[in-house]
């Protein structure tokens, strides 16, 4: 397989992963989403190692580099819709969650007060030392 073909599986796996970390952010699975967020670093290292050998491929065979940036270019836009899709989801659940620990703050903090409202209260005690 050439190193252009290469190259547009990687991404694809890319999208696929970002897909799957969408539907994973959905469900709440941030294991899943870790897990995700790994694997696309370990293929970034591969698509940029890709790149390299297809854009010397390209020029070995003659091929308007230009024209390989282009298609590149089309690709790598459509998975940042993706990734900024997957953001603005994370950004939305990290607000819910923000939101959610202020309520059970201020129930943490109402318990309180009903607690010490219906506490015995201690007698004082005095301690006389001679």
């Amino acid at each position: 397989m050439s190193a252009k073909k290469n190259l547009v599986a990687a991404y694809q796996s890319w999208e696929q992963l970002t897909r799957a970390e969408g539907a994973a952010i959905e469900r709440d699975d941030w294991r899943k989403v870790s897990e995700f967020q790994q694997t696309k670093q370990g293929l970034q290292k591969e698509i940029i190692h890709l790149t390299e050998a297809a854009q010397a491929e390209c020029i070995e065979v003659g091929h308007d580099p230009r024209l390989f940036e282009h298609e590149v270019r089309r690709i790598i836009n459509s998975l940042i819709t993706l990734e900024s899709r997957n953001a603005a989801l994370l950004s939305t659940r990290k607000q819910a969650a923000e939101v959610r620990k202020l309520e059970l703050d201020q129930a943490s903090q109402n318990l309180r007060r009903v607690q010490k409202s219906y506490s015995p209260r201690a007698a004082a005690v005095w301690n006389s030392y001679s």
